[in-house]
């Protein structure tokens, strides 16, 4: 493995998709990769990297700035995208192994194909032991009607792009759930009744005692994502949130987006209402809210899916929500089903998703339940 072969490599790397218009992942690579062939690698560090490909001065500390391991996130993750599209048949694979910001290079594998089966003997037990499997499946989603999280080496390729920003993170994620108006509640304050002996406060349901079934399946999916993935996943109440968990976590905002104080800045601009001629054609029925005339129940409801970055810390920010606690949990199945994600007209190079987006979801609800969660409208900014 000759120093022009690697060399060759990182300008393939450099001029790819991921990074030709990142300025600053570039410069970054570029550095380590340089003082790894001029057999300098023990020389970069945090400071090193900072000052000579980010510009920052002397007085730089790694330990109060995460510039640099934001940064670093941000190159595995964009590494990880070309070797699974564009670099996909090259011989050689750069990596930046977590704990380290040094480069290491390592020959491509390739796949051996399958030794044929001869036996008819073996053939029969495989084909039977196969049939079995999917009668069990079908029978299994059949009766569930929901789409599993599957462990974390059979994640699908939109989802797997989508939810490595969190997955691969070296900051912890919280998943904020908020408190919907559910249920029977028409007053956020105790009503006051008056009696001859006393003055009795009548105890009224309120909005912040309450989370609607939604948003606890989701709770279920989600943390069943991060548990495959032997990721921690910390689950907070809304109004339970700080200023500190917001710059040391990345977020997953669920059921709303006005939550408190701290969400309601990073999500205050994000709206169900989309703009006009926003949603695709013969999509405009499908994203509504609506009830049934004769029964009053819910049949149809519309949600959000929106990620971005925090513009301070950089950490990642993922906005799940509906009208209703069925669309919410709608917004949260299409995050996780790669037909959903495959569905969207996405700008960005294929097979990647944008680092930051807007998704309009439809919902359909039958019984309570809502089924097929269906991508009305994308914007990116």
């Amino acid at each position: 493995m000759s120093p022009e072969r690697q060399r060759e490599e990182v300008q393939r790397v450099l001029h790819s998709a991921q990074f030709r218009r990142a300025p600053k992942l570039q410069r970054f690579l570029s550095l380590i990769c340089e003082y790894h062939f001029t057999n300098r690698s023990q020389d970069i560090n945090e400071f090193l990297i900072a000052t000579e490909a980010f510009g920052k001065g002397p007085t730089f500390d790694p330990s109060q700035d995460s510039l640099v391991r934001v940064q670093a996130r941000e190159v595995r993750r964009r590494l990880r995208e070309y070797y699974q599209d564009e670099g996909k048949d090259s011989r050689l694979i750069l990596d930046i192994p977590i704990g380290s910001y040094a480069p290491v290079f390592s020959p491509a594998h390739s796949v051996s194909q399958p030794a044929r089966v001869n036996s008819p003997k073996i053939a029969w037990a495989m084909l039977s032991v196969t049939a079995l499997a999917c009668a069990a499946l079908l029978f299994s989603a059949a009766r569930e009607r929901k789409r599993w999280i599957t462990p974390a080496h059979h994640l699908t390729p939109l989802v797997s792009h989508l939810w490595d920003r969190f997955l691969d993170s070296d900051a912890a994620t919280v998943l904020v759930v908020s408190n919907p108006d559910v249920g029977e509640c028409v007053d956020t304050q105790p009503a006051v009744v008056k009696v001859a002996s006393a003055t009795i406060a009548k105890e009224t349901p309120c909005p912040d005692e309450y989370t609607g079934m939604g948003e606890a399946v989701a709770i279920n999916l989600i943390s069943n994502l991060f548990e495959s993935h032997q990721k921690t996943l910390l689950v907070k109440q809304s109004r339970m949130v700080t200023e500190d968990d917001v710059k040391r976590y990345n977020l997953i905002l669920l059921g709303g987006r006005l939550v408190n104080n701290w969400t309601l800045r990073l999500g205050g601009d994000l709206t169900l209402d989309p703009s006009a001629k926003e949603i695709e054609p013969g999509l405009e029925s499908r994203y509504r809210t609506a009830f049934d005339p004769k029964t009053g129940q819910l049949i149809s409801d519309r949600g959000l899916i929106a990620l971005r970055r925090h513009p301070s810390t950089a950490h990642w920010l993922m906005f799940l929500y509906g009208n209703h606690t069925q669309g919410t949990r709608g917004a949260v199945e299409g995050v996780l089903d790669e037909r959903f994600l495959s569905r969207l007209h996405w700008p960005a190079a294929r097979g990647t998703i944008p680092d930051s987006f807007r998704i309009l979801v439809g919902v359909t609800v039958t019984d309570g339940i809502p089924e097929g969660p269906v991508p009305v409208a994308l914007r990116v900014p």
